[in-house]
């Protein structure tokens, strides 16, 4: 397993039909990739977690849509096998490290699945996922 730190925009915006299109189109007009995303809607608010290759330039295109915050975040790359998330678990357990939230992926199997989560103690957490 593969730890570093990272930043996460977290964008609060109307909920409207269409509104997940708006915030890829800004970010797809202004060269930027989306590297991981989470969204979802509680009533009439729309929430986007975004790690992007250029955070900066993110923030300035969403301005408009919403409130934007940042917040750093773990960024893990661990093997797509059966059982990984368990031990990456176990080790921030094992730590005392409280998790705020977390979110992943994998593509395709043999590759490399991807986890971000936010904690109470995030270089800790590097540092027990990398040893």
């Amino acid at each position: 397993m593969k730890a570093v730190k990272g930043e996460e925009i977290i964008l609060t915006a109307d909920n409207k039909v269409g509104k997940l299109e708006e915030v890829a189109s800004l970010i797809k007009e202004n060269s930027i990739n989306i590297r991981a995303v989470s969204a979802w809607a509680v009533e009439d608010k729309a929430f986007f977690r975004l790690i992007t290759s250029d955070n900066v330039k993110t923030k300035e295109v969403l301005a408009g849509l919403g409130s934007i915050e940042s917040k750093a975040v773990v960024i893990v790359e661990m093997p797509d096998e059966v059982g990984q998330l368990h031990v990456l678990a176990s080790k921030l357990k094992g730590a005392s490290i409280d998790l705020s939230h977390i979110y992943g992926t994998t593509y395709e199997p043999g590759k490399a699945a991807i986890i971000v989560f936010s904690s109470n103690n995030d270089e800790k957490a590097i540092e027990v996922i990398s040893s």
